[in-house]
Formats: structure tokens, C-alpha cells, sequence
């Protein structure tokens, strides 16, 4: 079986979200791990739309899946990103 045959499965994208999300768990620092986690989410639902209510299919190459898996990644990089800013602390030396 070639590779883009098991790129093609609902279920492994959502096994690798589970295990990245999980290595981000042991990790913390929400910039790596967690994006690509919820990305390839985000490429189990594309399939699953895909195959099952799409009269006209939009991802027909293994390439596409990887082009929506760095997009859908960096948007929630961004995401998290904007949302895991913390505000600085007033010093209790500043007068």
C-alpha cells in the first residue's frame, strides 16, 4: 500500500491529532505539538466531508491534505498564539 492510500483514512488523521495532542500534554509549550494536533482535526472533518457529502470531490491528491494541514496549523498557532499571551505581572518594586 502506498503512502497516499493511508493519507486517505479519517481515522489515522485523527490518531495523529490524538498522539500530538497528547506529546503536547507532556510538552506544554502549546507552539508545536497542539497546531498540528487540532489541524489534523480539521483534515479528518475535510475527509469526512468529502467523502460523505461532497457531490464534487475537492481533495483528490495526498498533497492537498498536507496544503490544508499547514494552513489549518498555522491559523491555530496563530490562534493560541494570540490567546496564551500573558500579561505581565505588576512588580512590586515599581513605584
Amino acid at each position: 500500500m502506498s503512502l497516499s492510500y493511508w493519507f486517505f483514512i479519517i481515522e489515522i488523521w485523527i490518531i495523529i491529532g490524538i498522539i500530538l495532542i497528547f506529546l503536547e500534554i507532556l510538552d506544554g509549550s502549546m507552539i508545536f505539538f497542539l497546531p498540528i494536533g487540532l489541524a489534523s482535526f480539521i483534515n479528518a472533518l475535510i475527509l469526512f466531508i468529502n467523502n460523505n457529502f461532497s457531490q464534487v470531490e475537492f481533495i483528490s491528491t495526498w498533497h492537498y491534505l498536507l496544503v490544508t494541514l499547514s494552513i489549518s496549523s498555522l491559523i491555530f498557532s496563530f490562534i493560541l498564539r494570540k490567546f496564551s499571551k500573558k500579561k505581565p505581572k505588576k512588580d512590586i518594586n515599581d513605584y
